[in-house]
């Protein structure tokens, strides 16, 4: 009868298989359908059927084959697991950027979000891109640990005085390295209506931002402070998890603007 690890290793041993799990798990399929899906030869495609059948997994009715109870079970929680490995595949280089450790946050939020990382000869990739959504929202909120990229606040300043409605959490340190490096710019900044301001003294080491139709989420290198990796996403997990954890950092934050 063999293991639940033969099947497991059944399944992995080809990719065509896979493929026609898929396709089945979306509705019943003709041998024509499954053909041209997993671009399999016809031979290859009446294996693969004989030996879901073998296994009970689907039934044949008429010219078209249809998945039973125990298949669609097999094809959901296998499914399930290799979405899982390819989220763990695509994020397994940059994790540990990530705010992992927060409440309720989780890989699999971010799983199909834009990636941006820094890459040899582009220091600034991640906060290139972050600052790129600034132009195609009309408003931002949200919280930075560093902000430390020069032309990032000058891509946030253009867009306040610009108009975006912008609500944002800086801690102190961030807050007064701003003032102090750019004075004249954030004193505008500071005194437009569109912009409001709050302080926190523990704010995670990572950005966290919200606009109209996305968030994105940043990583810092702990030692340089380099922005090393932003993935936004449109992901509606994602976007409830970035709003409430806004609004929990900013009751408990200082509001410096009026």
């Amino acid at each position: 009868m063999g293991s639940a690890l033969d099947d497991i290793r059944f399944l992995v041993d080809s990719e065509n298989r896979v493929d026609a799990l898929t396709a089945l798990r979306e509705g019943p399929c003709d041998r024509d359908e499954l053909q041209a899906t997993t671009c399999a030869s016809a031979p290859t495609v009446g294996r693969i059927l004989g030996d879901f059948e073998e296994r009970g997994w689907v039934l044949r009715d008429g010219h078209e084959y249809e998945l039973t109870k125990p298949g669609a079970y097999v094809a959901e929680h296998f499914m399930t697991f290799f979405d899982r490995m390819d989220t763990e595949r695509r994020l397994r280089d940059i994790w540990q950027w990530l705010p992992s450790e927060m409440n309720g946050f989780t890989l699999e939020m971010v799983a199909d979000g834009v990636v941006t990382v820094v890459e040899p000869g582009d220091p600034y990739g991640p906060a290139n891109r972050c600052a790129s959504l600034y132009r195609e929202t009309d408003q931002l909120r949200g919280f930075d640990a560093a902000l430390t990229a020069p032309h990032h606040f000058e891509e946030l300043y253009h867009q306040v005085i610009d108009g975006m409605d912008t609500k944002i959490i800086f801690p102190p340190t961030v807050s007064e390295n701003i003032a102090s490096t750019y004075p004249q710019k954030a004193s505008e900044v500071l005194e437009s209506d569109s912009f409001t301001l709050w302080l926190h003294d523990d704010i995670p080491l990572c950005r966290v931002l919200i606009f109209d139709d996305r968030i994105g989420i940043g990583g810092y290198d702990a030692d340089s402070g380099v922005l090393q990796v932003y993935v936004d996403t449109d992901a509606p997990e994602a976007c409830a998890w970035a709003e409430s954890t806004f609004e929990s950092y900013r009751r408990e934050a200082r509001c410096i603007t009026s």
